[in-house]
Parts: structure tokens; sequence; C-alpha cells
């Protein structure tokens, strides 16, 4: 592996290398923009400096059985490990949760703009998941809503724009790394799977059995 071009940066560059690096394995993707509260969407200077550089950081996250991965047209890196350990678990209400947004994602392809991202809000979610969707026979409490959701934002799966996840009018962009993150043969399985579940013990405590390995 050539590792050359990481003489040539700076120290600020380095720094900047490693907090990626860093970031990629704690988080899985860099998105091309970010929402800042008073900017709007904004470029992610992470994603530029991905762009420049990704040879080198391909070849060090190799090194620690990492795949750097880049998604062009929809404008994301993620790391994929290449023993498929490091897998993140998902409850069973945070795995409905999640595939209802993937389902949100998938009916609002149309109306996707340039940042390839879709709005949502709480409320919009939770008549989804329940009602159009049926993952779920009743609607998650508020503070598994901001369990799930916050969850997804720390793995770049969405990001908040405006209000708390508490808030059924809080709005959330539901961001292109979702496609990754399930495939669409893959939420048709879980979906029958989830429902299954529900129907066989609506009223079972939650178990490890109930637990997904998604991304």
């Amino acid at each position: 592996m050539d590792f050359s071009e990481l003489q040539n940066l700076t120290a600020k560059e380095l720094e900047q290398f490693k907090q990626i690096c860093n970031f990629l394995l704690a988080r899985t993707f860099v998105v091309r923009t970010i929402y800042r509260p008073d900017k709007g969407r904004v470029n992610n200077p992470d994603y530029t400096f991905l762009l420049n550089h990704q040879a080198a950081v391909r070849s060090y996250l190799a090194l620690l059985d990492w795949d750097l991965r880049f998604d062009n047209y929809n404008g994301y890196f993620y790391v994929v490990n290449t023993d498929e350990a490091n897998r993140l678990t998902l409850n069973q209400r945070t795995t409905a949760i999640l595939l209802a947004l993937r389902m949100i994602y998938e009916d609002n392809q149309e109306q996707v703009g340039l940042e390839r991202d879709v709005l949502c809000t709480v409320r919009d979610l939770l008549d989804k998941v329940v009602t159009d969707y049926a993952i779920l026979p009743t609607k998650p409490n508020m503070k598994e809503v901001k369990q799930a959701l916050t969850l997804l934002e720390q793995h770049s799966v969405l990001q908040r724009v405006e209000g708390k996840y508490t808030q059924s009018s809080c709005k959330f962009a539901i961001l292109p790394t979702i496609l990754t993150v399930v495939s669409s043969d893959r939420l048709d399985a879980v979906v029958t799977m989830l429902r299954k579940e529900e129907e066989d013990d609506e009223e079972a405590d939650e178990d490890p059995a109930d637990q997904v390995a998604i991304f």
C-alpha cells in the first residue's frame, strides 16, 4: 500500500485525516452536505477532504479490515467491515422506525431534490409506521421515538432540521444513505419478519431475539 500521499499533508490535514477515519468507523457515513440551523444545507468539508484523499484513507482503513466505498450519485462515503463484524444491532421498535423511514424515502423518490434527501416530520413517521405501512400495531411512545431517531442520526441516516424528536412537529431529513442501510430486498424481508413477530405475540417483552443486525 502506498502512503506517500500522507507525507505531503500539513499537520492540520493530518489531523483532519485522523478525525475523518475515526468518524467513519464510529458513524459509518460521511455525506456531501450537512444541515446548519443558521445556514441551511452547506457543503461538508470532510466529504471534500475524502474526495481529494480517498486513496490514502482507503489504504489506511484496509489495514483495519474496513473497506471505504463511495456513492457518487447520491453523495456519500461509507465503510463496510470486510469480516462483517461490528454491525449495529437494532431493537424491534428502532428497526420498525428505520423501515418506515426507508419506505417513506421510497415513496418520495420522485420529489428528491439535489441533496437527494426527503423531509419528514415525527407525526408523518408515526402515521406511516402504524396506519399506512402497518409495520407495528400501535405507535411507539415518544421516548422510544427519540431514542430511535437519535441513534439513526448518529449514524448519518437522517439529520434533524428543526424541533425536538419528542415533538410531533419535529422536522428532519431522511438521507440517501438509507438506501445502503436497507436495500429493497432486505426491506421486504425484514418488514415481513416484524409483522409476523407482532402477530405471534403483540404483548411479549422484547428480548435478544427481537434484535436485528442492520448495518
